[in-house]
């Protein structure tokens, strides 16, 4: 029997052909195009991955004349679905006349199942034959042989969610474009065309609201009194109560007070301990901020290098709105696998002598665990696998995100004192941590409080320094 498998890209199509065939598989060419064959369990398998999708929708050509055509009607016409990658659906078609059955490998969410409809539609005009899904999280061996063992049928519902957002953004976009383009022609005497579409035009509704907050801003002068305090040999700094104060009489008024002033006191002394929890477990959406706000990548290169990672078989399917792991994940067997690579070997170890136990989120997206390592590799094996900028460091925070979520909570001693220069009170804060629990296999949260001396309330502290500095308020960021 011939199984014809499609795959939603060249690479992922070459490591399932490598998995299932034992490493034994064989490349050939159809139409122009490469194809993976080898024989299992008695099977002929023939794998090609597409180039994510090879049709769109459009309307037919008789609602192409902007002016004969009331845009209205734009909203209610149905749209025609054409072929955009020929040489795809040739390979399709002659891959079907030689399929007894097809499998659909496409990534498990609404566009690789809608993906996997579109190559199975073109084969099924040629050849009438069963059609089974393949259905897997992470490109790994076990998981693909699993899914390959048990094959399931494909979400119509699923992939006809993604036709369904085609047609109304086409519907949307195309109409909406229209009836603003030609009001505005007839006023401005423009050939140019005004776009609309149901994502960009929000977006550039907040683009534009945030630019306007920052052309109409008026920035106004602030004044902050600061001390540097002494006990013992430590030095640390106090702000006064009042902190941004706008009149500049009375910042004036009070640092002329102090002025001179050699010791202040400890008037209040407040300790409390704080324990910060792990992180959740990664979904797309926390780890595109994180890769943003840890590693400076925005969140399109992000998602790509992850994309690929995925693809090499280093992480999970790294699309995914789920933040909590199954209860039958298997933790152990990637935490033994970290054993092996230097920077991650003593976390890993630490946990296998734990019941190893998650901080679980409460997101189910129902389609994929959250964003974890499926296999061990070091800085050099990522870099020859996947051959962009940046590859490492996403790996890395994929990794020590997954160890931390694992670990035990942080533990910090939060103090803030207050200190009275005269009768002025100026805050201090500062923590002290007391077992690092999570924290230290996770550098990028690093907190900016400082420690502070030992100090009871009562206590005299030297004032070594005050100022009174001018600063002004600051528009709000402009998007990245």
């Amino acid at each position: 029997m011939t199984i014809v498998v499609f795959a939603e890209k060249n690479k992922a199509a070459a490591k399932l052909a490598t998995i299932l065939s034992g490493g034994n598989s064989t490349r050939e060419h159809v139409a122009d195009l490469p194809v993976y064959s080898f024989v299992a369990k008695g099977d002929e398998y023939k794998i090609i991955g597409l180039a994510g999708h090879i049709t769109s929708y459009d309307f037919d050509p008789a609602y192409r004349d902007w002016k004969a055509i009331d845009p209205a009607v734009l909203l209610t016409a149905n749209p025609i679905k054409n072929i955009t990658k020929k040489n795809y659906e040739r390979a399709v078609r002659q891959l079907a006349k030689q399929a007894d059955s097809i499998v659909l490998a496409c990534d498990y969410d609404r566009e690789g199942e809608n993906i996997g409809f579109e190559a199975r539609d073109i084969a099924l005009q040629v050849r009438k034959v069963p059609v089974k899904r393949a259905r897997f999280s992470s490109l790994s061996a076990n998981e693909v042989e699993k899914a390959f063992d048990d094959l399931v049928e494909p979400d119509t519902n699923l992939a006809m969610s993604a036709d369904t957002r085609q047609i109304l953004d086409l519907r949307m976009g195309a109409a909406f474009t229209r009836f603003m383009t030609l009001a505005v022609r007839e006023k401005a005497y423009t050939k140019n065309i005004l776009s609309i579409g149901p994502c960009q035009t929000p977006t550039c509704g907040f683009v534009y609201e945030r630019e306007k907050a920052i052309r109409d801003f008026k920035p106004e002068d602030f004044w902050k009194i600061e001390a540097v305090f002494q006990a013992g040999s430590s030095e640390f700094e106090g702000v006064h109560r009042k902190g941004n104060i706008r009149d500049i009489e009375l910042a004036k008024q009070i640092y002329e007070k102090l002025q001179g002033t050699r010791e202040a006191t400890v008037f209040r002394l407040n300790i409390k301990e704080k324990q910060i929890n792990p992180p959740y477990p990664l979904n797309t959406n926390e780890f595109l901020k994180r890769a943003s706000q840890f590693l400076d990548i925005s969140p399109e290169k992000a998602l790509e290098i992850a994309e690929q990672l995925y693809l090499a078989g280093f992480i999970s399917y790294p699309r995914t709105e789920t933040n909590l792991y199954p209860e039958d994940h298997d933790f152990k067997s990637m935490l033994k696998n970290l054993l092996r690579i230097g920077e991650y070997a003593s976390f890993a170890e630490n946990l296998l002598k734990t019941t190893v136990s998650p901080r679980n989120g409460k997101k189910d997206g129902h389609d994929h665990p959250p964003i974890h390592p499926i296999k061990a590799v070091s800085e050099k094996q990522i870099k020859n696998a996947v051959k962009l900028d940046n590859s490492w460091k996403v790996y890395d925070l994929i990794v020590r995100h997954f160890l931390a979520n694992l670990m035990d909570s942080a533990l910090f001693e939060k103090t803030h004192m207050e200190v009275h220069v005269k009768d002025e009170p100026f805050d201090c804060k500062g923590s002290v941590m007391k077992s690092e629990g999570w924290k230290q296999v996770y550098p990028f949260e690093i907190s900016k409080e400082k420690l502070l001396p030992p100090v009871a309330e009562g206590d005299k502290v030297a004032v070594n320094k005050l100022t009174n500095t001018k600063s002004q308020t600051t528009p709000p960021k402009t998007p990245n």
